[in-house]
């Protein structure tokens, strides 16, 4: 990217977060994101960028589960005002009230909805598997079924 200018644009480190106020065109979720490594990241001048102030308070994972679910994106769509373009703006964004249980109750909810990703993810492998398998074991059994029903008895 040599010549090219970077100042048009914010960068997301790790643990951020960056959302569009634009909701109109979305469907019926709201744009929005947290970058969960250790990379920094750049976009656009248009998404609006934050983190969590005290991590010790809030943990960043726990905040994404919060914003990413459905009723989030309800709420964000209901408190979106705009004729042409509909938005939720920073300052509604900051307004949304988020219950903050002890940390090590956010820890276990993130933890525990990590597995369950895994968990989803293994099975979908384990689908796959079964799915390449079974062919080959109904073919199996129909060799054998024509062996007849007195090939068991010697």
């Amino acid at each position: 990217m040599a010549g090219v200018s970077l100042k048009p644009y914010k960068l997301i480190r790790s643990n951020d977060f960056a959302y569009v106020t634009v909701t109109s065109r979305n469907g019926e979720k709201i744009s929005l994101a947290m970058n969960d490594t250790v990379d920094t990241y750049i976009c656009s001048s248009s998404y609006i960028v934050f983190r969590c102030k005290d991590k010790s308070k809030l943990l960043p994972k726990y905040l994404m589960l919060f914003l990413s679910r459905s009723e989030f994106n309800r709420f964000s769509r209901y408190h979106s005002w705009g004729s042409a373009r509909e938005t939720f703006d920073w300052s509604t964004m900051c307004e949304v009230e988020i219950p903050i249980p002890e940390y090590h109750v956010q820890e276990s909810i993130a933890n525990i909805y990590n597995v369950l990703l895994i968990r989803k993810s293994i099975r979908d492998k384990l689908k796959t598997q079964i799915k390449d398998v079974c062919a080959i074991l109904i073919k199996g059994s129909f060799e054998e079924a024509k062996g007849g029903p007195n090939k068991w008895l010697s």
